[in-house]
């Protein structure tokens, strides 16, 4: 074919009726997609990358203490137990937070709101709530000698060497048989640690094996806080559509942070951080055009992938732990535990791959989820970025990458800010299949509707 013929292919073009229309063109009989439990367990294993436990490189410094936004630690306190009880009913009763996972989420809710990328927080494992020593390091970020690279090795350093003082002394615990006049950081731990039952010389040996340092996310969520406002509205109509719960369209804050290009060391792509074959399911991933690096395409495949576990699991803590941890692994959770219940589970079930990720990715979501809906009382400094409006536009027929600049008016950069899942293809000029869902702004989307002249009438969005 000519490239003529090609021009006149191209431009006769469908405008799917609202930037939601394109889900029903994830699957040509509309159904949900179970996988495999093979194919859960070989791919979406437990991604112990999360959550974040190292700077990237090319973050900005983080703003001076942001652990000091509060007066002192009773205000704090107090405004996490009204939010987390909800004082404002801003959450679906799917969402309240149990009892028995109330301390797990306020450990979290103080790593997602309270403390910063300056902050190391040094815990117990099993029980992330018993925080042993808070390590700041924010004057030596801001006020140290040296490139920021060096100056954020050193307080890394200084964290491991505070978990290490952490962990020497509750060896020394372990070992003692007279807990009388015992030395300062010891005397500090031994009573951190007196609401855990059990034998003093188990529950220290435990605490010494189970030693963590935890990086604050404050930074990072307040980035993805202004950052998802772009997307938000667009992704509760996709989850509305489902039939999902809205709330959960707030899982990329744990995922990663709302950053378009979050690419794990497994493998994960795009906000949700979706598995290469479990993309390959639910939409279009080959090295050329990766549909998980658009965020409005992949909450569609991440929605059906969460409604159809949610049938599997009957709840959305299970099902929320299964999207971190497979579900045949979460099954074989079940089994093992004897319960259903996420937090029995959690309490009872300590081996096999059931470990620190996917026994709190739950109650980080709920975290993430309460400081969103909460962010007026936390972040009031935050302006949020506004809504990226779009039309979406499916081709009639093929053509190669570049070639839609000429179409649709838009510069490369400007196509891609709508289309990132076209990334590579513009790197080679790959071609793009027909029937490819292009997102663009509607300026851009009238004007391809001017070019279609005598070609295929195209429908406008309704409302």
């Amino acid at each position: 074919m000519g490239m003529g013929h090609a021009k006149n292919t191209v431009i006769t073009l469908v405008l799917l009726a609202s930037a939601s229309a394109y889900a029903a063109m994830m699957s040509p009989d509309g159904e949900s997609y179970i996988p495999l439990v093979h194919d859960v367990q070989n791919e979406d294993t437990p991604r112990e990358t999360f959550p974040l436990m190292e700077v990237p490189p090319d973050a900005p410094p983080p703003p001076r203490s942001e652990a000091q936004d509060f007066k002192t630690d009773h205000d704090w306190r107090e405004l996490r137990a009204k939010i987390l009880r909800d004082f404002t009913n801003r959450m679906s009763a799917d969402f309240k937070i149990d009892d028995g996972l109330q301390q797990r989420t306020e450990f979290w809710f103080d790593i997602y709101a309270r403390y910063g990328e300056a902050h190391h927080i040094v815990h117990h494992v099993r029980y992330p709530w018993i925080v042993y020593k808070i390590v700041d390091t924010t004057d030596m970020i801001q006020n140290g000698k040296g490139p920021l690279w060096l100056r954020r090795d050193r307080g890394n350093k200084l964290a491991i060497k505070t978990a290490a003082d952490v962990r020497n002394a509750l060896r020394k615990l372990a070992h003692r048989k007279d807990y009388s006049n015992l030395p300062a950081l010891e005397k500090e731990l031994y009573d951190k640690l007196l609401p855990l039952k059990g034998s003093r010389k188990s529950v220290f040996r435990l605490a010494s094996e189970s030693v963590r340092s935890q990086l604050g996310q404050k930074d990072f969520f307040k980035r993805g806080l202004i950052n998802s406002s772009r997307y938000l509205p667009y992704m509760e109509l996709e989850f509305k559509k489902l039939g999902l719960p809205t709330e959960l369209t707030r899982m990329p804050f744990v995922e990663s942070s709302f950053n378009e290009e979050a690419y794990s060391k497994v493998g994960a792509s795009g906000i949700w951080q979706i598995m290469p074959m479990t993309g390959k399911a639910y939409m279009m991933v080959n090295p050329q055009i990766d549909e998980r690096n658009s965020p409005l395409k992949a909450t569609v495949a991440a929605g059906r992938l969460l409604r159809s576990y949610n049938r599997a699991m009957g709840s959305w803590p299970l099902t929320i732990t299964s999207y971190n941890h497979g579900i045949g692994n979460i099954q074989t959770a079940i089994k093992r535990a004897k319960s259903k219940d996420l937090a029995e589970i959690i309490a009872r079930y300590h081996s096999g791959a059931f470990r620190f990720a996917s026994s709190n990715f739950y109650t980080c979501f709920l975290a993430a989820l309460y400081a969103e809906k909460y962010h007026d009382l936390i972040f009031k400094d935050v302006t949020r970025e506004p809504l990226q409006e779009r039309e979406v536009i499916r081709l009639a027929g093929r053509t190669n990458a570049r070639f839609l600049t000429k179409i649709t008016g838009l510069s490369k950069a400007e196509l891609l800010k709508y289309n990132l899942d076209l990334t590579a293809a513009f790197k080679v000029n790959a071609s793009v299949p027909r029937g490819f869902s292009l997102h663009l702004p509607p300026t851009a989307a009238g004007r391809m509707n001017r070019q279609a002249g005598a070609g295929e009438k195209i429908r406008k969005p309704k409302g």
